[in-house]
């Protein structure tokens, strides 16, 4: 069963949401994940489409919902930062855990990968985590502006990056990130995944977070993946992993 969810983000911002909910003979023991999209994705992504399936279908309770500013939920996207994403997925986390009681994990991609890794980092009843093409330097961002340009968004308080036009409070969220410093924090069992094709995250970032965990972890470079996983073969043994990880890890009288 599928239900459209609506529930507040610790920002207050109101979220959408789709709750997929295991038929009761594969229930497992109230276990679930939360699915966490990209920068420029939604909940009705392809990846995280499938996985609502394809976990539930295992058992698992999956909520995969849009972060403010995109898809059905409220906010305008000029507003983005990764902080007011975390805050977005504690609210999600506040209102899954009102509903299911069992252990409950998060997958993320890219920067979605980074918000889940970020909440993880502070909230210790996390159980599982898995992270698709996750970005370790934020920063990298600002490297690749000109100074004046900075400056321009500093004064201006505006700025358009790759064409999508952001606040400053974007630039002074990124500017004081340490996910590396926050993966260390990290201690559920983690899976990390990149493709070494990857152009618009480094597949370096991908083995600086797995160092950095503090926890279990496993580390996969699927060769001549892209960051979206687009070639089927790519993208099907991405998500195999990804669903063998977390039902080990919370389900794992079905493993």
């Amino acid at each position: 069963m599928v239900e459209r969810v609506v529930f507040p983000s610790r920002r207050g911002n109101r979220l959408i949401g789709l709750l997929h909910s295991p038929a009761a003979e594969a229930a497992g023991r109230g276990a679930g994940v939360i699915l966490c999209h990209g920068m420029e994705s939604t909940k009705e992504g392809t990846k995280h489409r499938i996985l609502g399936e394809s976990l539930s279908a295992a058992g698992l309770t999956v909520l995969r919902f849009d972060f403010s500013y995109v898809g059905e939920s409220e906010g305008e996207f000029a507003d983005l930062t990764f902080r007011g994403e975390v805050e977005d997925l504690g609210g999600a986390w506040d209102f899954f855990r009102e509903r299911r009681g069992g252990p409950v994990g998060l997958l993320g991609s890219s920067m979605g990968g980074t918000v889940a890794l970020l909440f993880a980092a502070d909230e210790p009843a996390v159980a599982a985590l898995a992270l698709i093409a996750a970005v370790a330097r934020p920063r990298r961002i600002l490297e690749e502006i000109r100074p004046a340009e900075l400056d321009r968004w500093r004064r201006d308080g505006v700025w358009s990056l790759g064409g999508v036009r952001l606040k400053r409070s974007f630039l002074d969220d990124i500017d004081t990130l340490d996910v590396l410093g926050s993966s260390a924090r990290v201690r559920c069992p983690t899976f990390v995944a990149h493709g070494d094709a990857d152009t618009v995250v480094p597949v370096s970032d991908a083995h600086d977070i797995t160092a950095a965990l503090a926890g279990e972890r496993q580390c996969r470079i699927y060769p001549g993946a892209d960051h979206r996983f687009t070639k089927p073969e790519d993208l099907d043994r991405l998500l195999d992993d990804c669903r063998r990880w977390l039902i080990e890890h919370l389900l794992p009288e079905r493993t």
